[in-house]
């Protein structure tokens, strides 16, 4: 697959960072690019709180919002970029010529290392200067604080037959295998994960509606046919705040386990049928209610 030519995305302008007092070093850090910025990353956040973090702890990636992320390669893309940092690039060796041309060398590596003689102007307006291009030096220099060699990198991917062709997701899974990361996928969406959560999906609809769940077209309020049903019992909106994920979702976390063995589990059918690989994320997780 080739590298989009827009490559920084790792990019936030809010994101946690807990007091210095309070920071728990866990033994594991597990990596996730998602490709949602709302819904798959609020899920996973919150179910921090869940784990042991003394153990274990999931950053979810953060990027930059728009510029078509719903492509999976930029799910993967942006993984990579986060490897690249935690590797030492907290600034990329390849930078716009106009940038290099307005920083030398030196002055990138004495920023870096906080040389006392870059007078604070200069370190605001070089900082600013990154965002333009789509680096984010804060960002950086909180994910590259987190490196143990047991950590995991993983994506999450919707299947999303409507927008993501079967040989795309085919490239994705085979990157992922060759690169040694996890791959996680639910087809239709991240929201049939959900959906498991809070119904026994196979007894409760019949054949003609998990296919309209496989489907998952659009209606005319915007919500798809899986969105909808997750709506209707769950009643939130894309983001899954700490209240909501502590009364339905993370209850529901062994029945949502349970349900999935109802349904596609393992590549290649997963890419054909309703189902998720997600219960062995879970596993890596070690998650235990």
């Amino acid at each position: 697959m080739q590298k989009a030519v827009s490559r920084f995305r790792l990019q936030s302008s809010a994101f946690a960072r807990k007091d210095e007092t309070e920071k728990i070093e866990p033994k594991r850090m597990v990596f996730l690019s998602v490709e949602g910025d709302q819904t798959e990353r609020t899920y996973f956040q919150n179910l921090n709180d869940y784990l042991d973090t003394q153990l274990i702890q999931i950053e979810v990636l953060r990027h930059r919002r728009g510029d078509g992320y719903s492509d999976p390669k930029y799910v993967i893309e942006l993984l990579e970029e986060y490897i690249d940092v935690r590797q030492g690039d907290l600034i990329p060796k390849e930078l716009p010529k106009a940038f290099t041309e307005k920083y030398s060398k030196d002055f990138i590596q004495e920023y870096i290392a906080g040389d006392s003689r870059l007078t604070k102007k200069e370190r605001k307006q070089f900082s600013e200067d990154l965002i333009k291009i789509g680096i984010d030096i804060k960002y950086r220099q909180y994910l590259q604080a987190f490196r143990k060699d047991e950590d995991y990198f993983a994506i999450v991917l919707d299947r999303d037959r409507g927008s993501h062709s079967k040989q795309l997701m085919q490239e994705c899974l085979d990157k992922c295998n060759q690169e040694g990361y996890g791959c996680f996928v639910t087809n239709p969406c991240f929201e049939f994960w959900l959906l498991l959560h809070l119904c026994d999906v196979k007894s409760e609809f019949s054949p003609e509606e998990l296919e309209e769940l496989y489907s998952n077209q659009t209606n005319s309020n915007r919500h798809t046919k899986v969105s909808c049903e997750v709506s209707k019992r769950a009643h939130h909106a894309k983001t899954i705040t700490s209240d909501k994920f502590r009364k339905l979702y993370y209850p529901g976390i062994p029945q949502a386990i349970k349900n999935a063995e109802s349904f596609s589990g393992s590549f290649p059918e997963l890419f054909d049928h309703l189902g998720t690989n997600l219960p062995k994320l879970l596993d890596i997780l070690e998650f235990h209610v």
